[in-house]
Parts: C-alpha cells; sequence; structure tokens
C-alpha cells in the first residue's frame, strides 16, 4: 500500500488542517452526501471543522476504538475546542487513484457512528473526497439464518 493514505489518514485522526492541506490537491473538493454539502476549497473544509461545536467542548473528548495491523485499541483523541470530530480509520482499502477509509467513532453524547471516506487523487494528491457518517442498527431477526456477526461491529 502506498503511504500516502496512512499519512492522510493520520493527519485526519489528528485534526491536523496544515498537513491535510499538503496532502491534498490545489482543486480538492469534499463531499457530504447525507447533508447534500460540498466544500469546494481545503480551506473552506478546514475553516468549517475550526468552527465546529455543536456536539462537544475542550471537556468533552471523543473516544474511538482503532484497530491497525490486526491490533485493537481504544484511544481518547483530545480535539481543539471548537474543532471537528477526528476520523480514526479501522480499515484502508488503497487500489492506485482511488483509496477507501473505514472507521468508527462513539460522539460524546454515546452515539456510535460509522465513517467511511472514498478518496479520488490526482498527482498524487487527495483531489476529491466523498465522506459518509451512519449510525448503525440492530439486523432484523429474519437475515439471522443467512448471516454471520462481522467481528468489526
Amino acid at each position: 500500500m502506498d503511504h500516502r493514505v496512512e499519512r492522510y489518514e493520520q493527519a485526519s485522526s489528528a485534526l491536523d488542517t496544515e498537513a491535510l492541506g499538503k496532502l491534498r490537491h490545489p482543486e480538492y473538493q469534499c463531499y457530504y452526501p447525507q447533508s447534500g454539502e460540498r466544500f469546494l476549497t481545503h480551506d473552506a473544509w478546514a475553516s468549517a471543522h475550526e468552527n465546529y461545536s455543536s456536539h462537544f467542548g475542550a471537556e468533552a473528548d471523543p473516544v474511538f476504538e482503532t484497530t491497525h495491523g490486526g491490533e485493537a485499541k481504544t484511544e481518547v483523541i483530545t480535539a481543539s475546542p471548537g474543532f471537528g470530530l477526528p476520523t480514526p480509520m479501522i480499515q484502508i482499502s488503497d487500489s492506485g487513484n482511488l483509496a477507501t477509509m473505514e472507521g468508527k467513532g462513539v460522539w460524546p453524547d454515546g452515539k456510535t457512528y460509522n465513517l467511511v471516506a472514498i478518496l479520488e487523487f490526482r498527482d498524487g494528491l487527495v483531489w476529491r473526497e466523498t465522506q459518509y457518517f451512519a449510525e448503525p442498527f440492530d439486523p432484523p431477526e429474519w437475515r439471522a439464518a443467512f448471516v454471520e456477526v462481522d467481528p468489526r461491529s
């Protein structure tokens, strides 16, 4: 795997907007399909996250479960006051100009969300990013005979 995705994941998890700016293409855009929002530049994305304060303050740090190289660990990541939630990844797939990162985070209100980022590269930099945030739900009983429980759940 190309280390560019690992570097991007690390910068995302640390909410390091300066590092992310260096890893993003000058024509970077980020899309949130669930809300229909599109950030047209890295600076717009960074400004929105620097002004994010709807879920927590400095005293309420999000807790994340992460898996790297098969080793699970729980970490508390301190977010800067008013800053957006980090995006920890539990699985990374990279195939040339397209990569996906999957993660799971526990928000300060106790809700767990599954996170997926789809990265498109141009000139070795993240050009387009699509992020999904989804709250898990219990599977219907009728499917139990056809499936097994995923250990990442």
